[in-house]
């Protein structure tokens, strides 16, 4: 990932695993999200090290990610949540479901 400069601003820059790369308003939809949650984390995760961690609250990222993509980001939640919370929110059942299985200490609040 880069920035590259452009008038008034800047604009993100994926790197592909072939080497080239993309501005980031012309990735799909889901590979947009999974670069903006991984920019997401890592901003977390510095921010921590600086001092107590805030929440960290995100709202159905993980829309458009397969199965193995939404196993692996509960992962990351749950070693999150060893250094501050984390707080998902989802109507989506199936992500529910993943989190149980990926972290079995997992509060789940359903909300009427």
């Amino acid at each position: 990932m880069a920035t590259q400069p452009v008038k008034g601003g800047e604009v993100l820059i994926a790197t592909q695993r072939d080497g080239q790369s993309k501005v980031a308003d012309a990735l799909s939809k889901g590979a947009r999200f999974q670069l903006y949650l991984a920019l997401r984390l890592a901003g977390y995760y510095e921010f921590a090290k600086l001092g107590p961690a805030v929440p960290f609250i995100a709202d159905d990222i993980m829309e458009t990610f397969d199965h193995l993509r939404s196993e692996e980001v509960f992962r990351l939640f749950g070693e999150m949540a060893s250094v501050g919370q984390v707080i998902y929110l989802t109507h989506h059942q199936h992500l529910c479901d993943i989190a149980r299985a990926v972290i079995p200490s997992v509060a789940i609040h359903e909300l009427g």
